[in-house]
């Protein structure tokens, strides 16, 4: 193929057939293409044929702008001529941006995308954008920041105290004060320097310390130890009492405490539990006294022989009296008092050993279980009431005896068959 071209095919020769016909029939060449620069993000290129001596129009992303000519043509040897890349992109310029009174202007870029700071001269305060950015219109971003003369505050909520601003022929000037019960930690007053600041930091309000509370209940502990104006104290009891009444006390602006009529109770139980078949010895029933019980004769002790009365106004928990039985009950029984067991419904006896049939057992039978008879051979039913024929009775005959048939009038033999 001519140079700028490319063979389609992968045969370069022409072979004469003995049917007297070229293969292949033809050969194409086609044009080459030129690829598009890598990386490109600034650049739109205009066109889809990029075959050799076909050309392209090239134009910038908005916010740039375009240098040299915009007209491109794809060479013989697959390059573009003339070439372009993102470099021929320049981004449009915003101009330097203007310094406001007293303040100043950081950033020496001021193309596209660029970012410029504004920042004021000592004892001025911003107002406005600090940053502004320039634009693909040209603009920059916002409006042009101003530096105002800065002024000193009035302190705002002065804890227990008060803070007063007085305009005098120097400027204006802050007194502090505290409330009854505080002392000023601090230069009592400042004045508004040129930088716009108090000349002193802000003071504090201290609590002046009260002495130590002299009223408080028997057998009660304080929750501090160093006291102060203001300060809520609480009272609270030693262990085994309880608090009845206030248990707050405050310092006043004074250095007094307020009144409580809080107390400090022993705390009591009340009369223990009562155990059945146990005697309870123990008279006294408030914190950390102590109940022995002992069961009675024929009652054994389960449990701690102890209960002990808690903070919480309660009993530990009692011991258990319960009933002995030389013998150990049976079929189910209970021990309920001394040798003797409760039996369950259907026995009965000293240990429950004899099962209980409401009705007797007929033809010898046995009672074995409750309502439950064992029969002899020949007999069965609940009460060994139905007779057993081993070989059934014919033609209406009944079983009214062990392999005994009663037979109709007209029948006989023992299963009357005959």
């Amino acid at each position: 193929c001519l140079e700028g071209y490319v063979m389609d095919t992968d045969i370069d020769t022409f072979t004469c057939q003995k049917d007297g016909h070229w293969f292949p029939e033809r050969i194409f060449c086609s044009p080459k293409k030129c690829p598009l620069p890598a990386n490109i993000t600034h650049i739109h290129v205009h066109g889809d044929d990029f075959s050799v001596n076909k050309q392209v129009s090239v134009s910038c992303a908005e916010g740039y702008i375009y240098e040299g000519v915009n007209i491109s043509t794809c060479q013989l040897d697959g390059t573009w001529e003339p070439p372009f890349s993102d470099e021929s992109c320049s981004p449009v310029s915003c101009g330097k941006p203007e310094s406001p009174e007293h303040g100043f202007v950081f950033g020496s870029k001021y193309s596209f995308e660029s970012t410029i700071i504004y920042q004021c001269e000592p004892g001025y305060e911003l107002e406005g954008n600090k940053e502004r950015v320039c634009q693909k219109n040209r603009m920059w971003s916002g409006e042009v920041a101003r530096c105002k003369k800065t002024r000193c505050e009035a302190p705002l909520g002065f804890l227990n105290g008060e803070a007063k601003v007085e305009n005098t022929t120097t400027g204006p000037t802050v007194v502090y004060s505290c409330n009854r019960g505080y002392s000023l930690e601090g230069a009592p007053e400042a004045y508004c320097t040129e930088h716009g600041a108090w000349s002193y930091p802000l003071p504090l309000c201290k609590p002046n310390p009260c002495p130590v509370p002299f009223v408080i209940p028997e057998n009660a502990l304080l929750s501090e130890k160093e006291f102060y104006v203001d300060q809520n104290v609480s009272i609270k009891c030693r262990e085994g009492f309880l608090l009845q009444g206030q248990g707050i006390i405050t310092c006043n602006p004074d250095e007094t405490w307020t009144l409580t009529s809080a107390k400090c109770e022993k705390i009591s139980c009340g009369p223990p539990t009562h155990v059945e078949n146990a005697i309870a010895r123990g008279i006294h029933y408030q914190y950390g006294d102590m109940i022995t019980y002992s069961c009675y004769s024929g009652y054994m002790l389960e449990g701690s022989l102890r209960s002990v009365c808690l903070e919480n106004r309660t009993w530990t928990s009692p011991p258990v009296c319960r009933a002995v039985c030389r013998f150990p009950c049976q079929n189910g029984g209970i021990c309920q008092r001394p040798n003797a067991c409760s039996c369950p419904d259907g026995w009965m006896g000293r240990l429950c050993e004899e099962p209980i049939c409401i009705l007797p057992c007929l033809n010898g039978g046995r009672c074995v279980a409750p309502y439950q008879c064992d029969c002899p051979p020949g007999w069965t039913g609940s009460r060994c009431h139905t007779a057993v024929c081993q070989s059934p009775c014919l033609n209406g005959g009944k079983c009214i005896r062990p392999n005994r048939c009663h037979c109709l009038s007209a029948w006989t033999g023992h299963d009357c068959s005959r």
